[in-house]
C-alpha cells in the first residue's frame, strides 16, 4: 500500500511538471498580415491626379497634420526612392509612375510592423479617375497584431473621406483660377 502512495504520488507531480512544460511551450500567435483595400472616384484626369497621392503632393488635400520631413530628395520632390519621415516613422516611396497611374509607399513603425501602401490610377474618362488604395500591414512579432487589428479596423471609411477631402481640394483649385 505504501508504494501504491508512492507511485501515485510520484505520477502527479510528473503530471503537474508535464503539464507545466506544455504550457510553457504552447505556440505563441503567429505574426499578422492583414490587407484591406477601398476604391474613390476623383474629378481630375488620370496623369495629374497620381501628383496628389506623393507625399509632397497629398499637402494639398490631406490637411494640416500631413506634414512628411523629406530627408531625400532635397529640394524635396515626389519621385521614386523618396524618404521622408511622416507621424515619427520612415516612409520609402517605392514607385510614383504618373504615365503607369502608379505609388507605393513602405511605411516602417519601428520594430513593430511595417506597412505597403499601393495605389493604383486609372481613368475612367478625359476627366474622371478610379483610384484603387490597397493597405497592407505585416506585423514583425505577435504583439503588434492587435495594433494592426485596430489600424485596419481605422481604415474602414477612409475612402469615402478622402474622395471628399481630393474632390474638395480640386473644386477649391478650379474656383481660385477663375
Amino acid at each position: 500500500m505504501r508504494w501504491a502512495a508512492i507511485f501515485i504520488f510520484v505520477a502527479a507531480c510528473f503530471a503537474g511538471i508535464a503539464g507545466r512544460r506544455l504550457a510553457i511551450a504552447a505556440p505563441q500567435e503567429a505574426p499578422l498580415h492583414l490587407r484591406d483595400a477601398f476604391e474613390l472616384t476623383i474629378h481630375a484626369p488620370c496623369k495629374p491626379a497620381v501628383a496628389l497621392f506623393g507625399a509632397h503632393g497629398e499637402r494639398g488635400w490631406a490637411g494640416k497634420d500631413w506634414d512628411p520631413k523629406f530627408l531625400y530628395p532635397q529640394p524635396e520632390q515626389d519621385k521614386a526612392g523618396a524618404v521622408f519621415t511622416a507621424d515619427h516613422s520612415p516612409w520609402v516611396m517605392t514607385a510614383f509612375d504618373p504615365g503607369k497611374g502608379h505609388v507605393q509607399y513602405v511605411i516602417f513603425r519601428g520594430d513593430l510592423l511595417i506597412t505597403l501602401l499601393d495605389i493604383q490610377l486609372d481613368a475612367i474618362d478625359s476627366a474622371t479617375t478610379k483610384v484603387n488604395v490597397a493597405y497592407e500591414w505585416t506585423a514583425l512579432k505577435p504583439e503588434a497584431n492587435d495594433h494592426i487589428r485596430h489600424m485596419a479596423e481605422g481604415h474602414r471609411g477612409i475612402g469615402k473621406h478622402w474622395e471628399g477631402a481630393i474632390n474638395s481640394y480640386l473644386q477649391d483649385q478650379a474656383n481660385s483660377r477663375k
